[in-house]
């Protein structure tokens, strides 16, 4: 025989080769790998779910304790949203046992690649239903905050805008990143290798009755994929906690910045009546409700007795102390202001006086004031 000759009878060979393999063997590790991709999924969206349920009562402590704007709250329907969502879209998904004629081996397989095509689907559309309701209502608060914060001029204020969004969409765009390489590299080969299976069980005559094994001619386990990693309920409940103690941690870092004072041993919140403050010689004009007046007095105290007494405690500071520590200043004068206080204004455009009651002291009224402050301070300072 000559080389083709050979060549050609190999070949032949070859293409009726098949590999015969146990059917219970197979069906256990088809099985196997069902149970240990659906038990990654289970503890994924536990924890999703659980993370949202849990980030709603934190988030409306921390939007009362820092005295924050309505925005903020804007993320409780959203964190409501995924995890009703998630909930919802495994109930409607929940596989349920099949009644159908067949090998109990080819339904196995069936169901595999039903899951596997529902996750493909999930993180292929994770920006709709899991990214972007996030993403407008941390960029609702982004622009709350920097419109208060407006006083200061537009340039901080957008700037201030621009970089806590360009934050938040780089690290979206990331986590969509991840996913779609995840759909990539693992589910779809998942699903292409399930596919194989499924075909070459349908070309192939089964018998399990008799002989109990099956000849496939593509068996389609390579072992391209490493097995997926499991957590356990050990596990997910330790990163739960971890999880629930950082965020607590940052809120106690967050609030300590915000109430503490380094002049002193004291804590004074970070509050303010006024989005902005200007001067005109030694009198202050304020800024409220987006109208400027001649500040009279606070809660019943007079302006120049508030002026005299910054003077006299801060020094050469005293405007900026009576711009950003308002709530200290007052303090020390013995009359510590509330969550809201009264203003007695005067309007510059006449002498004609106003009485503002129940002002709201807010957090972001201060960080305004503070932006404002750090702008002039960056235009003398290019002079």
């Amino acid at each position: 025989m000559t080389p083709d000759e050979f060549q050609q009878a190999w070949q032949a060979d070859s293409a009726q080769t098949r590999v015969i393999i146990d059917a219970d063997l197979l069906r256990e590790e088809v099985q196997r790998d069902q149970r240990q991709f659906n038990t990654m999924i289970s503890y994924r969206d536990f924890g999703e779910v659980g993370v949202a349920i849990v980030m709603i009562p934190i988030w409306f402590v921390m939007g009362y304790m820092l005295d924050l704007p309505w925005a903020w709250y804007l993320s409780v329907p959203v964190f409501l949203w995924i995890a009703g969502f998630m909930l919802l879209y495994r109930r409607r998904h929940q596989p349920e046992p099949d009644e159908s004629e067949g090998p109990l081996l080819q339904q196995c397989v069936q169901r595999s690649l039903a899951e596997v095509e529902q996750q493909i689907w999930l993180l292929k559309n994770i920006l709709w239903w899991y990214l972007l309701p996030p993403t407008l209502s941390i960029t609702a608060f982004f622009a709350q905050i920097s419109w208060q914060s407006r006083g200061g001029g537009w340039a901080p204020a957008l700037l201030f805008f621009v970089l806590l969004e360009g934050f938040v969409l780089a690290l979206y765009g990331w986590i969509y990143v991840l996913n779609q390489r995840v759909v990539r590299e693992q589910l779809l080969p998942r699903r292409e290798e399930l596919q194989k299976l499924r075909t070459s069980l349908e070309q192939e005559t089964t018998d399990e009755g008799i002989n109990g094994q099956i000849a496939l001619p593509n068996l389609p386990f390579p072992g391209k994929i490493p097995p997926a990693p499991c957590a356990s309920p050990v596990q997910l409940i330790v990163g739960l906690v971890l999880f629930l103690a950082i965020i607590l941690l940052l809120f106690f870092f967050i609030y300590q910045a915000k109430h503490w004072d380094s002049g002193s041993s004291q804590h004074f919140p970070k509050r303010a009546p006024f989005a902005a403050v200007r001067w005109e010689d030694s009198q202050p004009e304020v800024k409220v409700n987006d109208q400027w007046y001649r500040l009279i007095a606070l809660d019943g105290i007079p302006a120049e007795e508030m002026i005299t007494f910054s003077k006299e405690t801060f020094g050469d500071k005293w405007q900026k102390r009576f711009e950003e520590d308002l709530v200290e200043l007052m303090s020390r004068m013995g009359h510590p202001p509330g969550s809201t206080v009264t203003l007695e204004v005067q309007l510059l455009s006449s002498n004609e006086k106003e009485t503002l009651k129940e002002v709201r002291m807010t957090v972001a009224n201060r960080a305004a004031i503070w932006l404002a402050a750090q702008a002039r301070e960056r235009d003398a300072a290019g002079e």
